[in-house]
């Protein structure tokens, strides 16, 4: 019994420190960080690097052609019934006849090794230049992905900030709601107002409630799908220490952008397709390879095998073969044709791409040139919106205005909030795209 009692300790201290192992917090200070962490443990990231590495191994598989091929090989052969060759009689001393003589032997062996070396074969030349290209484009589809995964990363970034900083300030309007609903309902019982400013102290109050959740909903769901990028457990503790000040706008700036990676993949499928098509044409010129057998034969009349002296006889010989396509049925015209359709196609891929890129890019600028004209004029509302319902709060305590301008200030202020952090994400989701292009 004691000895039961002791494993389920061991066992329940080794479940303790396994929790506590796979809850340890992440904790993250800065964009950069972020980023160097998604890029070094994304799981894409992993596949992208084993088809490299499967790219480097085909071409080296294509490289073979300039190896010789060696193969060895043994058969045997039972020849039931011999050929007839039919021979003249007087030959045997049987003139005016014809004799039909057997020539052979019932069991034949070979053994032997074969050598092959191609001497020009301009297809297989071609075909490795295209497996070392196939492996620059699966180092620039990395190249392309790790772009977008810095946008995406950077978006999601801001995203859990904007909504860690709307938190932050949905708490503080939440306490001014609560106490401007607990005012009018006190002045309703006082009979200082109506059940007009009840309800609209008590919309506001809703409305706060609801900016809250939102906020909430925007950096829970930040948080989730920054783990999936970082290659993070669902069970990880997430936090990053950067804080956003919405009532701040020093850190909107102008930031130059670089050029979109994604062109060059297009860029290096054109050159592929190229290659594709001179190795399809290449296919009609002529082929120059040596061969060669370095081999024995054995002859018995009798089913068996024998190693002594004499028992085998040598074969060998060496061979220069000429291949030169005459007619293949149009196969191999048609087949040109088709590739250099594909070659088109990719050329006007590229072009279109490279276009839609510079479009895209420009717009990208322009908006974000927008966005932070738009965000430093709504942060200015924001901050005046702010300050007019501290001044409505002291005129109100005053008894210069009422409470339904009070509550209109705090109304206007509440809606400025939101076009701020509306603006705000805007612009920090377009600097997220420029900032990828470094």
């Amino acid at each position: 019994m004691k000895f039961t009692f002791a494993f389920i300790a061991i066992l329940l201290i080794l479940f303790k420190d396994n929790t506590n192992a796979q809850t340890e917090p992440l904790v993250l200070g800065s964009l950069q960080e972020v980023i160097a962490r998604a890029i070094k443990n994304n799981p894409t990231q992993a596949i992208y690097q084993q088809q490299i590495k499967q790219a480097i191994y085909n071409h080296r598989a294509s490289n073979g052609f300039m190896y010789p091929n060696v193969s060895g090989s043994f058969n045997g052969q039972d020849n039931l019934h011999l050929a007839v060759t039919p021979i003249p009689g007087i030959l045997i001393n049987q003139p005016g006849t014809t004799y039909y003589a057997q020539f052979g032997k019932k069991f034949t062996y070979n053994t032997g090794l074969t050598l092959n070396e191609n001497i020009f074969d301009w297809s297989a030349i071609l075909q490795s230049s295209i497996a070392k290209n196939n492996i620059m484009l699966t180092q620039l589809q990395q190249t392309s992905y790790i772009q977008s995964l810095k946008d995406q990363t950077a978006k999601l970034y801001f995203s859990i900030l904007v909504g860690k900083a709307s938190l932050k300030v949905s708490n503080q309007d939440l306490a001014l709601a609560d106490s401007l609903v607990m005012l009018s309902k006190q002045r309703l019982k006082e009979g200082s107002t109506d059940a007009l400013s009840v309800n609209q102290a008590m919309i506001n109050y809703n409305n706060v409630l609801q900016n809250q959740a939102q906020s909430q909903q925007m950096y829970n769901q930040g948080i989730e799908n920054l783990k999936i990028i970082l290659g993070e457990k669902a069970v990880t503790e997430l936090s990053l220490t950067e804080q956003l000040n919405i009532d701040s706008i020093n850190n909107i700036s102008n930031i130059s952008m670089g050029a979109d990676k994604s062109i060059d993949v297009y860029r290096q499928q054109l050159i592929i397709s190229t290659l594709q098509s001179r190795e399809q044409r290449s296919a009609a010129y002529p082929k120059l390879g040596f061969n060669g057998y370095l081999g024995a034969q054995q002859f018995r009349n009798d089913f068996g095998l024998g190693f002594g002296n004499g028992a085998w006889t040598g074969y060998r010989y060496l061979g220069l073969s000429l291949n030169v396509p005459i007619f293949t049925g149009l196969t191999n015209t048609n087949k040109y044709r088709s590739s250099l359709v594909q070659q088109q196609i990719a050329d006007m891929q590229y072009k279109t791409a490279a276009e839609q890129s510079a479009v895209n890019d420009r717009l990208l600028l322009e908006n974000y040139s927008s966005y932070t004209h738009i965000t430093r004029a709504s942060a200015n509302s924001y901050l005046l919106y702010r300050a007019n319902v501290s001044l409505n709060s002291a005129k109100y305590q005053e008894g210069i205005i009422n409470m339904d301008v009070y509550l209109k200030a705090f109304e206007d202020y509440l809606k400025a909030e939101n076009t701020h952090l509306t603006n705000l994400s805007q612009l920090l989701s377009t600097q997220a795209t420029i900032l990828s292009r470094d």
